[in-house]
């Protein structure tokens, strides 16, 4: 997800220090932490997809959207 676009506003998640973070979204990570700490990629996916397509997104979109998700350091470090 992108953190800024011009047309969607700042969707930066929150360092535990108030700052906001340059590496994850607010959907996923607020004060320094995970909201769902323990989702594993598999879900992440499904769940990405799942907004995007509730949100009118393309197909092409979507896919191009999961693919990148395992590339993330979050599921780097786990998987």
């Amino acid at each position: 997800m992108p953190l800024r676009t011009k047309k969607a506003g700042d969707y930066r998640g929150t360092e535990a220090n108030g700052v906001w973070s340059e590496k994850w979204c607010s959907q996923c990570y607020e004060r320094g932490m995970f909201l769902n700490p323990d989702y594993r990629l598999e879900q992440m996916i499904k769940t990405v997809d799942k907004e995007l397509k509730e949100g009118g997104r393309h197909a092409l979109f979507r896919w191009l959207a999961k693919q990148g998700i395992p590339s993330l350091e979050r599921w780097k470090k786990n998987d």
